[in-house]
């Protein structure tokens, strides 16, 4: 576990026919980089591959935020060809360098870039901006955009560019979604607090207060680089009461996830509410605090099943799997 790499991507349409001369433009503005594939990923390189799709051009004008220019959008749609550059580092670390990798990729020919863990594409001077302001929200819009899905929710779509989980609220329950989804964001990625499910947000003092739930990512797949396998804060309705609030977190060795799924696996059906209960009740588990469970969680790469919703999140997880 203690070798996990955490990483993000980068599309980066451009007029190259091969990764290796990707590597070698990268080289000559001293930015050190290999191709995909020869190394297993280490942290703070840059590893690189070459993804050629006729539509690919097209789709990264689709996922444009911004003011996309008519000159711009021809050229996009008329690349095939783009740079997959893997960097090994959260989005929020050693931003010197990656304002540098960021420079050498736009002079090398890069037309713009599109972030993959979350979908959104901009030019480079709106990338750029981000990564070398002294704004934290300019980082925040750097990795992170906002979804409205069918039920009625705002959500986060690319905190786990920050090994941290999306943020959901009910777009009825307040008059300020946006502004809601924000603030808790920011208080995440800055503040780093120590939360459990129970625990409460207010992004003011005239705001109420909400009892936040994690539960896992139900809107992407583990194939999808949008999923985030930090899972979502769901922040209930003001007055509802949730979960109570933990001193110490009970942490499954190995974690619940992996437990049920090998209990699945073994059974060769889907698992019923009592077997989940079953398994519950008699694995091993630590307490922890709450720092030091937020800290193994980011060592494993996942947010482990809140067993008291065991039955209910298994749901979710298991057709993730």
């Amino acid at each position: 576990m203690s070798d996990r790499i955490p990483s993000f991507l980068l599309l980066v349409p451009g007029p190259w026919n091969e990764a290796e001369e990707v590597v070698a433009r990268l080289a000559d503005a001293g930015v050190g980089a290999t191709v995909a594939g020869t190394a297993p990923l280490a942290a703070g390189t840059v590893e690189v591959d070459l993804v050629d799709d006729p539509g690919l051009g097209a789709a990264v004008a689709r996922a444009w935020t911004g003011e996309l220019s008519d000159a711009l959008r021809s050229r996009l749609e008329g690349t095939t060809r783009a740079a997959l550059v893997e960097i090994g580092q959260r989005l929020d670390e050693d931003l010197g360098a990656l304002a540098k990798l960021g420079h050498a990729l736009s002079e090398a020919g890069g037309l713009a870039v599109r972030m993959e863990r979350s979908g959104h594409a901009m030019s480079w001077e709106t990338w750029l901006s981000r990564v070398e302001g002294e704004d934290p929200r300019g980082l925040f819009a750097l990795g992170v955009i906002f979804g409205r899905d069918a039920d009625g929710n705002l959500f986060t779509c690319g905190m786990h560019h920050f090994d941290r989980p999306e943020v959901q609220v009910a777009m009825a329950e307040t008059e300020e979604p946006a502004y809601l989804l924000e603030a808790l964001s920011l208080y995440l990625l800055f503040d780093s607090p120590n939360l459990t499910s129970g625990h409460t947000f207010r992004p003011d003092e005239d705001s109420p207060r909400r009892v936040l739930e994690r539960w896992p990512d139900h809107r992407h797949g583990a194939g999808d680089g949008r999923h985030n396998p930090f899972g979502i804060w769901r922040l209930l309705a003001p007055g509802r009461q949730g979960l109570e609030p933990l001193q110490t977190v009970p942490t499954f060795m190995p974690s619940l996830s992996a437990l049920l799924l090998a209990a699945e696996r073994s059974a060769g059906r889907p698992l019923q509410r009592k077997e989940v209960a079953a398994l519950v009740e008699k694995g091993t588990t630590i307490a922890m605090e709450i720092a030091d469970a937020i800290a193994l969680e980011r060592t494993r790469g996942y947010a482990d099943i809140e067993p008291r919703l065991a039955w209910e999140q298994w749901q979710i997880v298991r057709l993730n799997a």
